[in-house]
C-alpha cells in the first residue's frame, strides 16, 4: 500500500509539473513578460510574472529561472499568501534540486512543505517530505533522512486514514440515501411538479434576459451607427460648408448657388520657389502646415469659408451664406494674418531660419459656389470676382493687404487707407487698389 501511494505522489507530481510548465501559461513570451515586470509597482503582479518567467524559462535557462523563481518565494513572504508561497518554494527547490544545490533545495523543500501544511495543498507536504527524505539520504545525513521518513509515513498513514473516512463517509451517505428513498419516493410527484414550474419559470426569466440583452445589443449598435453617421458629418463639415454639406446629405448632389455680396481673399507667399530650395521638402510643408492651420483658426472665428489651398497659395471667401456679407470681417482677419507671419518671422529671424512673407489681395462682388464633378469633389467659387482678387494680391507687395475700390467703399470709415491708384492688371486694365490697415 506504501509502495503504490508512493506511485501515485509520484505521478502527481510529474502531472503538476507539467501543468507548470503548460497548463496556466499564455501566448507571452519571457521577454514580453520582463518588460511587464520592469514597469508594474504592483507586489501581486510582479509575484506572477516572476513566477511564471521561472516556469517559463524551467528547461531553456534553470539558472535564470532559479532567480525568478527564488525572487517568487520572497514576495508570496512579503505578501503572506502561503499558497504562493508553497509553490514558489517547491519550484524553486526543484531548480535548485536539478542544479546540484542541495542545501538550498532542502530549505527550499522545507520551506514549501511549512507553507503547503497551513494551506489547502494536502498532497504538497507529504512530496515535500519525500523529497527531504531522498536528499539528505543523498547528503548522508542519515539521521535528518531517518527523521523525514518517520513523518513521511506519519503524513501517509494520515493520508490513509482521511481516504478511508472518506470511504466511511461515502458507504455512511449512501446507507442513509437508501433508507430515506422510501420517505423520497412519497414526494416525488410534487418534486415532479416543482421541478415543472421551476423550470417554467427559468424559461421566462431566461427569455426576458434574452430579450434584454438583444435590446441592449440593438442600442450598442445603434449608438455605433449614430457614432460613425456623427463622424461622417463632421468629416464632411470640414470639407464643406454646413448648408452645402446639409444638401449634399439630402439630395446626394448641390446645385450651384450664386451669392451677389461676396468677399474673395487671395493669400500667396512670396519668393516660394527660392524658400523651397532652401528647405527640405519634409520642412517645407511642415511650415506650410503651421501657416495654414494658424489661417484655418483664424477665419473660423469669423464664419469665412476656406475654399482651398492650391500649392503655396490659400483662398477663402465670406458672403456665401446669409452672413458676413460685408467685406469688413475678411479684411480683419487679412490684417491678422499679416500681424502673424510679422511674429513668425521675426522668430525664424533670431533662429537663423527661413520665413515667409505673403501677399494678400481682397475683391468684393458676385460668385458662383458649388460643386463640380462625382469623385474627390471638392467646393469652389467661380466668377470675375475670383480672378480680380487675384489680380490684387498679385499687385500687391509682401507684408500688405491690397483691397479694391469695390471693397473699400463698403467699409471705407472702418480701416485707414493708403490709395495706391489705379494700377495695370492682367487682363483686367487699371483698377484702383488700396492699402488697408487698422484703424
Amino acid at each position: 500500500m506504501l509502495i503504490c501511494l508512493k506511485m501515485t505522489g509520484q505521478c502527481f507530481l510529474a502531472i503538476l509539473f507539467l501543468l507548470f510548465l503548460t497548463g496556466s501559461l499564455s501566448a507571452q513570451t519571457a521577454p514580453e513578460i520582463e518588460q511587464r515586470l520592469r514597469v508594474t509597482t504592483s507586489y501581486q503582479e510582479k509575484q506572477g510574472m516572476t513566477y511564471q518567467l521561472a516556469r517559463l524559462l524551467f528547461f531553456s535557462d534553470p539558472a535564470q529561472a532559479a532567480r525568478y523563481a527564488e525572487q517568487a518565494l520572497k514576495l508570496s513572504v512579503q505578501l503572506h499568501d502561503q499558497v504562493k508561497e508553497a509553490e514558489s518554494a517547491w519550484l524553486a527547490a526543484d531548480l535548485a534540486e536539478r542544479a546540484g544545490h542541495l542545501p538550498a533545495a532542502v530549505s527550499f523543500y522545507t520551506q514549501a512543505r511549512a507553507a503547503a501544511v497551513q494551506t489547502n495543498l494536502p498532497n504538497l507536504p507529504l512530496q515535500a517530505v519525500e523529497k527531504l527524505q531522498t536528499i539528505t539520504a543523498k547528503q548522508g545525513n542519515y539521521k535528518a533522512a531517518y527523521q523525514w521518513t518517520q513523518e513521511y509515513n506519519l503524513l501517509l498513514q494520515a493520508k490513509y486514514q482521511a481516504q478511508i473516512n472518506e470511504q466511511n463517509s461515502v458507504q455512511t451517505t449512501t446507507q442513509a440515501t437508501w433508507i430515506n428513498q422510501r420517505e423520497r419516493e412519497r414526494y416525488i410527484l410534487f418534486i415532479v411538479l416543482s421541478g415543472l414550474a421551476i423550470a417554467m419559470v427559468f424559461f421566462f426569466y431566461h427569455r426576458q434576459r434574452t430579450n434584454r440583452r438583444m435590446r441592449g445589443e440593438m442600442a450598442e449598435k445603434n449608438a455605433m451607427i449614430e457614432e460613425k453617421r456623427r463622424r461622417s458629418e463632421q468629416l464632411l463639415l470640414n470639407i464643406l460648408p454646413s448648408a452645402v454639406a446639409a444638401e449634399l446629405t439630402v439630395r446626394n448632389k448641390v446645385a450651384a448657388r450664386r451669392y451677389e455680396h461676396a468677399t474673395v481673399m487671395f493669400i500667396d507667399f512670396v519668393s516660394f520657389t527660392r524658400l523651397a530650395e532652401q528647405l527640405p521638402p519634409e520642412a517645407l510643408v511642415a511650415e506650410l502646415d503651421y501657416c495654414f492651420s494658424a489661417f484655418d483658426q483664424l477665419i473660423s472665428r469669423k464664419r469665412i469659408e476656406k475654399i482651398k489651398t492650391v500649392g503655396d497659395a490659400y483662398i477663402c471667401a465670406s458672403g456665401l451664406s446669409d452672413r458676413n456679407e460685408s467685406p469688413s470681417e475678411i479684411i480683419k482677419v487679412a490684417l491678422q494674418i499679416q500681424q502673424f507671419l510679422q511674429k513668425l518671422r521675426e522668430k525664424r529671424e533670431k533662429e537663423g531660419k527661413p520665413y515667409f512673407e505673403a501677399r494678400i489681395g481682397i475683391h468684393f462682388g458676385p460668385v458662383v459656389a458649388g460643386i463640380v464633378g462625382t469623385k474627390k469633389f471638392a467646393y469652389d467659387i467661380w466668377g470675375d470676382t475670383v480672378n480680380t482678387a487675384a489680380r490684387m494680391e498679385e499687385a500687391c507687395l509682401p507684408g500688405f493687404v491690397n483691397v479694391s475700390g469695390a471693397a473699400r467703399v463698403i467699409v471705407e470709415t472702418e480701416f485707414e487707407w493708403e490709395y495706391r491708384g489705379k494700377i495695370a492688371a492682367k487682363n483686367k486694365g487699371e483698377l484702383e487698389m488700396y492699402y488697408a490697415t487698422a484703424r
